[in-house]
């Protein structure tokens, strides 16, 4: 116990000027956030890495401090808009593996665990992430950097593999600890709308038996597992674990007999759900949380038999580049492993990368407009090039538009538009100079897959 210290002991080590990393998702010490929050004022300037901010996050309206983040969530768009605070990083999730190497070590990692074992071990529980790397790589070659867990109770034990660490660090590699019993925030999906359950139905159309499948974080991935309980021998490698992998895994449909690298188990790098997910997880040897760099890195998943990425867009264009993480100009999420998936799933024998969207949004002041649009708008930036698309679902339809020209793309995303905004797009294609009437003149005309439930 004589590295236990209370939060305003370790808040006392802090120096004005100091960057303090926090582990992500499930992994963020929210404790110690809190304290900041309160106590930390003096601390002037303090610099803070989050990506995003889960809970705690009114930390990041506080005066002293600057934050850095790869991923803005709710606290960090607060905190851009009302403190001008916040610098968003443009970066995939596993170039957090050179980060570490590459940038400037922080003052102090502060990660949230499990309790310690009776072999001096602290689970890394729910979040594996960049942080299993960042505390081994920081122990080893930062001695500067303090490293700080925060031990919560109600953080389950959750296994990792051997050749990387387990999930767990051994007590004497960590610097301090401290202490927080607060619940674990819950992460529930409400139940889908109809719109959402056509689209989630044409997706799962496009799943196979003995594919090895990835859902992303959004109310239509998360919320498929239900509707691909028909499947047989289904595999799971995916960033986030979820309900749905598990509703899936408890229907029969998963064996992980057939992905082709960590057979026999369920593996992803950070878990959100409720307390029901985490029950289920803890002392899983079913299951597997690893490093990101062994979920999301694009040479792993070219080596996935039939790896599958299902992940939300909130926008495409008819060339079929895509966006995830902006609303017009700004910044709204972040790239995460977007990328990663779905040009990774491609390079995978028998792998596909489907995005889905629903046709049009309702604004906050009543308007209607497409989620398919003619063309980005200057300054949007985009999360998927045009030539990293593969399968494009909405509530209408499913469409391959991998190795189609512009003009083919164009027309099949129109047929997966909202029949409202279906000749406004058509004729916005002809204006910026699309020679859709050509494609019935061509000898051979493109090969238009498309799939509707």
């Amino acid at each position: 116990r004589s590295r236990l210290v209370s939060h305003e002991e370790l808040i006392s080590k802090i120096q004005p000027g100091n960057t303090v990393a926090f582990g992500t998702w499930m992994g963020q010490p929210h404790g110690i956030m809190r304290s900041l929050t309160k106590f930390g004022a003096k601390i002037d300037p303090l610099y803070v890495n989050t990506a995003p901010a889960s809970g705690a996050g009114e930390l990041l309206n506080q005066p002293n401090i600057i934050c850095f983040s790869s991923f803005m969530g709710p606290y960090e768009r607060a905190a851009r808009r009302d403190q001008r605070n916040v610098f968003y990083t443009p970066t995939h999730y596993s170039d957090a593996y050179q980060a570490i190497r590459t940038n400037p070590p922080p003052n102090f990692l502060i990660v949230r665990a499990a309790p310690m074992d009776e072999r001096g071990f602290l689970s890394l529980s729910l979040a594996s992430s960049w942080t299993n790397d960042a505390l081994r790589w920081y122990f080893r070659n930062s001695p500067s950097t303090r490293l700080v867990l925060e031990i919560n109770p109600h953080m389950p034990r959750v296994f990792g593999l051997p050749q990387f660490g387990n999930n767990e660090i051994h007590i004497s590699e960590v610097h301090f600890v401290i202490e927080d019993d607060s619940p674990l925030p819950a992460y529930s999906m409400p139940e889908p709308n109809e719109v959402e359950r056509a689209i989630a139905a044409n997706v799962a159309g496009l799943i196979e038996d003995r594919a090895t499948i990835q859902l992303g974080i959004g109310s239509i991935p998360m919320g498929i597992g239900r509707l691909l309980s028909a499947r047989k021998e289904l595999g799971i490698h995916t960033e986030l674990f979820c309900q749905s992998h598990v509703d899936l895994i408890e229907a029969g449909s998963v064996t992980n007999a057939h992905k082709g690298l960590y057979d026999g188990l369920s593996v992803a790098t950070f878990a959100l759900g409720e307390e029901k997910l985490y029950r289920w997880l803890a002392d899983n040897r079913s299951f597997a949380m690893v490093p990101v760099e062994e979920t999301n890195r694009v040479p792993v998943l070219a080596r996935i038999q039939r790896m599958t990425s299902i992940n939300s867009v909130l926008t495409i264009d008819l060339s079929g580049q895509a966006c995830a993480h902006c609303l017009g100009t700004q910044t709204y999420s972040g790239i995460g492993g977007a990328f990663e998936f779905a040009f990774g799933a491609q390079q995978s024998p028998g792998g596909k990368s489907i995005i889905c969207l629903p046709s049009k949004t309702r604004l906050k002041d009543g308007r209607e407009v497409s989620n398919i649009l003619a063309r980005y708008e200057t300054g949007v930036r985009i999360t998927l090039p045009e030539h990293c698309i593969d399968w494009v679902v909405t509530e209408y339809g499913a469409v391959r538009l991998k190795f189609l020209n512009l003009e083919a793309r164009a027309v099949s995303l129109i047929k997966l538009a909202h029949p409202q905004f279906r000749d406004e797009l058509t004729r916005q294609a002809v204006e910026n100079g699309l020679n859709l009437s050509g494609l019935s003149r061509l000898s051979r005309p493109p090969q238009m897959s498309y799939s509707k439930a």
